[in-house]
């Protein structure tokens, strides 16, 4: 699957160094306070299925409440490239079963963070009568997909 549409380079964004000193509950709230300014109540959209996504505080809770690495944490600066140019790879029904919500999407993105590559999966939440939210991003590193790829391909079970 194609992480990003034809056309659209990869954004790259790399650790400030007065924030290398800054633990990693420190950085989480500088970030949130950066994310909640920029992103916060506003709609973007994406231009792959040309659909308006709204970022709630909640789906800015949910990310800091499961940031845990310092990629993560500041790649939220990026949230909008995710939102706008993520590549939709598929939607599932509620999996509780809620009557307000109608669906969960998957869209996939990529950036470049402190030199690492990672694919970048960006859940959507849309409600009944509401426009879709943002729900929730993960990093997965490019680089250790690969390798895990590789590895299973040379030592997989033989026939």
């Amino acid at each position: 699957m194609e992480s990003r549409p034809e056309g659209v380079q990869i954004p790259e964004i790399w650790e400030k160094d007065e924030e290398k000193c800054l633990s990693i509950g420190q950085l989480k709230y500088c970030y949130l306070q950066i994310a909640k300014q920029k992103f916060q109540g506003k709609v973007f959209i994406n231009k792959n299925r040309a659909i308006p996504i709204r970022v709630s505080r909640d789906g800015l809770m949910e990310w800091w409440r499961k940031s845990r690495k310092r990629e993560h944490i500041i790649s939220v600066q990026l949230l909008d490239f995710f939102l706008e140019n993520g590549v939709f790879i598929g939607e599932n029904p509620d999996y509780k079963n809620r009557p307000e919500i109608e669906s969960a999407s998957q869209y996939e993105s990529a950036c470049r963070v402190n030199g690492i590559s990672f694919k970048v999966i960006v859940t959507i939440r849309k409600g009944v009568d509401d426009i879709a939210k943002f729900r929730y991003y993960t990093l997965k590193n490019i680089k250790l997909i690969h390798e895990k790829k590789a590895v299973i391909g040379k030592h997989g079970p033989s026939d």
